[in-house]
């Protein structure tokens, strides 16, 4: 399973969802409306790992915000 970064676990923890389908569905629909190249970037790697993944690895993840 691939790791996720401290700002790409931020990055879920905007969508309010422990699903790993939805929360795939919901970045699919803001992708379109981000404007910054890097979270554009960010967004991009964390769909690649979601879609890579199986639901169990999924809710394995805590997905609580870091500072």
């Amino acid at each position: 399973m691939s790791k996720f970064t401290v700002e790409e676990i931020n990055f879920m923890c905007v969508f309010e969802t422990q699903d790993r389908t939805d929360m795939i569905g919901q970045i699919r629909q803001v992708m379109p409306h981000i404007k910054d190249s890097d979270m554009e970037e960010l967004g991009e790697q964390v769909l690649g790992k979601l879609q890579n993944m199986t639901d169990e690895e999924f809710a394995e993840i805590s997905l609580e915000a870091s500072e």
